[in-house]
């Protein structure tokens, strides 16, 4: 169990719980289930109707008449909780949650939070006034449905080591719109008050302007752009464009619902754009604008596509050029430097298929001298 509850759990029972000192009062043993959300009670007899209001702002009707449920409960601000029977015998009570506790003036001041280049969150806060010299503060980020908690990890101290500021980076992780922020303290000497606000991250993020891009020709431009965040998805456009040199020459366009916006005959301009959450009614969230881009449309373009085609035509020629030069150099070559003929080889010449070579008789010159021998004739015996 977090640390949070494990305190809000240890508080002293009369902290929780209220008792009517009538015991024949319709609405007895009040408790306070902050994690639930819920102020419960005993019910003594029969009841029509009874109401749950906080403070004199919101009413919630009860549940089944024992229960009233709330979305979000105050851990560090007293909030007098008020039960009453709406519909027979008139009845009210009330309970207090939590009961006061700590050192007044201890608990920080001042805290703010608020969500900047998309991705990060950042709270800072001031020094109680009567905070002691060891306080040290602690920031919780409460997902108020599953009360799933993460402590800051990057703090941000004063020249005195106390901590003034967290941040948490990488907020994509977080799936909810409504949070609790929590700050809470310690001391060696004295209890520590906590400081809370509760706020929709939606609401807190200063935007990043969109980003801009775009095409164009003589006849038309096409303005196209970008808007990030993780909390807001319907956002509202308003997107400034200025024609020429001429500065006081400006249209402004609001669009909701577009990512572009297209031109007819824009000749040279330039144009910058800014956002807002479609959802915030009251315009107090605008990004700042986007830095200006400036486009030159009016630019003779009528040579379309004959520069590419007249690049792979002259590309084509210079390689049939460059193969007749290496050919014609071949051909040199070869007449210059002739092939060696083969040398032939004096008994395989002689020898082919095993068989020997018959010469032929030719002129005078094939004669050749050879030594005759006498043969003499020896008869049989």
């Amino acid at each position: 169990m977090s640390f949070i509850w494990l305190s809000v759990f240890l508080m002293p029972v009369s902290c929780l719980l209220e008792r009517d000192p009538d015991p024949n009062a319709p609405i007895s043993n009040i408790r306070v289930d902050p994690r639930r959300g819920r102020v419960s009670w005993d019910l003594n007899g029969s009841v029509a109707e009874i109401t749950c209001s906080i403070g004199s702002v919101y009413t919630s009707k009860a549940k089944n008449n024992t229960y009233c449920q709330f979305y979000a409960f105050s851990l560090c601000k007293t909030t007098n909780y008020t039960i009453k029977v709406t519909s027979g015998p008139p009845f009210s009570t009330l309970v207090q949650y939590p009961k006061p506790d700590g050192k007044p003036g201890a608990a920080v001041e001042n805290l703010t939070c608020w969500i900047h280049d998309v991705d990060f969150l950042e709270c800072s806060w001031a020094v109680g006034r009567a905070a002691p010299w060891d306080v040290q503060y602690h920031l919780y980020l409460i997902q108020p449905d599953t009360y799933e908690e993460w402590e800051c990890v990057h703090y941000t101290t004063d020249t005195q080591g106390r901590r003034t500021g967290c941040c948490f980076d990488d907020i994509s992780r977080l799936k909810n719109d409504h949070y609790h922020f929590l700050v809470n303290g310690t001391s060696e000497g004295s209890r520590i008050p906590c400081t809370e606000i509760f706020a929709t991250l939606s609401e807190i993020e200063i935007l990043v302007p969109p980003s801009i891009s775009g095409t164009c020709n003589k006849s038309y431009s096409l303005i196209e752009w970008k808007m990030s965040s993780h909390f807001i998805w319907d956002f509202v456009y308003e997107l400034q464009i200025y024609k020429g040199a001429d500065p006081t020459h400006l249209d402004t366009h609001t669009m909701i619902y577009k990512n572009s916006y297209k031109l007819v005959n824009p000749g040279t301009y330039t144009a910058r754009i800014r956002g807002k959450n479609n959802l915030d009614y009251f315009g107090k969230t605008w990004s700042s604008w986007s830095p200006p881009r400036s486009f030159e449309c009016d630019k003779d373009r009528s040579l379309g596509a004959w520069p590419m085609i007249l690049s792979i035509v002259l590309g084509t020629l210079l390689t049939v050029l460059l193969m007749v030069l290496l050919c014609r150099r071949f051909s040199v070559v070869q007449k210059i430097f002739p092939p060696v003929p083969g040398i032939r080889d004096p008994i395989k010449d002689f020898f082919q298929n095993n068989r020997l070579v018959v010469w032929e008789a030719g002129g005078a010159e094939s004669w050749q001298e050879c030594s005759v021998e006498e043969v003499q004739a020896v008869g049989e015996t």
